[in-house]
C-alpha cells in the first residue's frame, strides 16, 4: 500500500471542509420557487421590513442592495393583492427561528 504524507491527507481534509462551507452557502444564495398559498400581506413594515405569510412559511421582503433588488414595495403590493390566492414565490435564504432568520422574497407571480 503507499503511504500518504500528512500534508496530503490534510489538504484532503481542508478541500472536502471548503466543498461542504460552498455547498452550504450555495442553498443561501440561489433563489428557489415555492408554489404556496398566500394567507396574509400587509403594506406596514415590522421592523423595516415587510412580512409575507403563507401556507408553506413565513417570508420577508425588504430590499437587498448586493442583489440589486430595490422594488420590495411592488412585490409587497403584489403580495397583498393575491391574498387569499395561489401564488409562485421565488425566494433566497434560510429560514432559522433561532436567529429570526426569514427567506427574503425576489418575486411573486400568480398561478392561473
Amino acid at each position: 500500500m503507499a503511504k500518504f504524507s500528512t500534508g496530503f491527507k490534510v489538504k484532503v481534509v481542508l478541500i472536502c471542509i471548503g466543498v461542504i462551507i460552498l455547498l452550504a452557502f450555495y442553498s443561501y444564495f440561489v433563489p428557489d420557487t415555492v408554489r404556496t398559498r398566500i394567507t396574509d400581506a400587509q403594506m406596514a413594515k415590522v421592523d423595516g421590513r415587510f412580512m409575507i405569510a403563507t401556507e408553506y412559511r413565513p417570508f420577508v421582503n425588504y430590499d437587498a442592495k448586493y442583489r440589486f433588488k430595490f422594488n420590495s414595495g411592488t412585490i409587497q403590493n403584489e403580495a397583498v393583492r393575491l391574498k387569499g390566492k395561489e401564488a409562485k414565490i421565488r425566494k433566497y435564504g434560510w429560514r432559522v427561528p433561532l436567529l429570526s432568520m426569514y427567506e427574503n422574497v425576489v418575486s411573486i407571480k400568480e398561478v392561473k
